[in-house]
């Protein structure tokens, strides 16, 4: 008896290939650069945070604030974050806020990164300067809160966990479902989804772990196919905020949906489109 097994689907076979391009071209330490590292025109042979992730970073430390604001003050909340990468700049401003934060990454070179900062390696990668960014530039404090910050950040981040949004469940099994008041995934599942059925897909899954009242914080480039990371292009998804809207609300999100655009004088000069959007979960 001859037996056929199935031929794998365009999508799958898309999605194994672009599993292969990350795991043998991704290089943290050159991401790590092009996140933070661009030239300061105003002190020539320094290198200062990218206007991107400083327009970023306020948005997120408005977002915990105001959460924080209309929650109860004893409440401390549990965090996930999804596909971190190996950056912890998203989850600064998390920290005050915090009870506890899972941080989840699919590859292990970055989990590695993040690990090791938490563990205060000797080789670890030194966040200092943008956590110094969050808490005086963005968040006004002074600059004692910077070491607290740090010490406090790897603190509450009790785990670093495998994820795969292929999978199902797409994190760790050690990780339960409907217990976290903010699930919080940047430029991830636009490079990890292979379509725009896969990308609605994968916002089901991880609605999955956020409890009812709880909320997503987001992440996404708009309009966009690929993205460079040094001299290495990953392909990506192109979505609108339509299709975000869209998969949100069928995820199980609000349809008061706050999406936050990249200033056009930033859309102008990074040539991409960027928003940061956040959902409570309504059902």
């Amino acid at each position: 008896v001859l037996v056929h097994s199935r031929l794998p689907t365009v999508t799958e076979l898309l999605c194994l290939m672009a599993s292969s391009l990350y795991q043998e071209q991704f290089d943290p330490e050159v991401y790590i650069g092009t996140c933070f590292s661009v030239s300061n025109p105003h002190k020539p042979g320094q290198k200062s945070v990218d206007p991107l992730r400083i327009w970023s970073l306020i948005k997120f430390h408005q977002f915990y604030s105001t959460l924080s604001s209309t929650t109860a003050q004893e409440k401390r909340l549990q965090i996930l974050e999804f596909g971190g990468g190996p950056v912890i700049h998203p989850l600064i401003s998390a920290a005050p806020y915090a009870e506890t934060i899972v941080f989840s990454e699919y590859l292990g070179q970055n989990r590695d990164v993040v690990d090791s900062w938490r563990n205060r390696e000797s080789t670890a990668v030194d966040f200092r300067s943008i956590i110094g960014t969050v808490v005086q530039s963005v968040e006004g404090r002074d600059e004692k809160e910077v070491e607290h910050r740090d010490q406090e950040l790897r603190d509450k981040i009790i785990s670093v966990v495998p994820c795969d949004i292929r999978q199902d469940p797409p994190v760790d099994a050690s990780v339960r479902t409907g217990m976290y008041d903010v699930l919080s995934t940047h430029l991830c599942l636009v490079t990890a989804c292979e379509s725009v059925e896969m990308y609605a897909e994968a916002l089901q899954k991880l609605s999955a772990y956020v409890r009812p009242g709880g909320y997503i914080l987001a992440t996404e480039a708009l309009e966009q196919r690929f993205y460079n990371i040094g001299d290495v292009t990953f392909p990506c998804i192109t979505l609108t905020k339509e299709i975000v809207k869209k998969s949100l609300i069928d995820a199980g999100f609000s349809e008061e949906i706050c999406i936050h655009s990249l200033p056009l004088e930033l859309e102008i000069f990074y040539g991409q489109k960027f928003v940061v959007f956040s959902a409570r979960k309504c059902r």
